[in-house]
């Protein structure tokens, strides 16, 4: 009798056993679903954080430049400002200047001399 007590405890935990392991293959796999899914949002997020910090430097440059452009505009701006209200002598050197640079113009009776070694 002894022997028949010893293995029926033995006989019941091997059945508890069978009864819960397909419990935790249900699990399991519920938990590999949610493995997977967790993973692939962590693949979605840190792809769009990368690609909006690639765009955010880019616009970062853009503005750079455009705030270049703006002081660029803001200066050429103040120096016209400055040459509509020239008169008299002040007018008259400004436009000798400007025939003299940019317009190659020279008085009569000038000569000019152009250095062709590049110094």
């Amino acid at each position: 009798m002894e022997e028949l007590k010893k293995e029926a405890p033995v006989a019941e935990t091997e059945a508890k056993i069978e009864e819960v392991s397909p419990k935790k293959r249900k699990r399991n796999k519920k938990f590999f679903i949610l493995y997977v899914a967790a993973f692939a949002f962590l693949v979605y997020a840190s792809f769009t954080i990368i690609s909006q910090s690639v765009e955010i430097n880019s616009k970062r440059e853009q503005l750079k430049n455009l705030k270049h452009d703006i002081e660029i505009v803001e200066i050429e701006n103040e120096y016209l400002n400055e040459v509509k209200n020239y008169s008299g002598d002040d007018l008259s050197d400004y436009i000798e200047n400007i025939a003299r640079e940019d317009l190659d113009y020279v008085k009569n009776g000038e000569r000019v001399f152009i250095n062709i070694s590049g110094d």
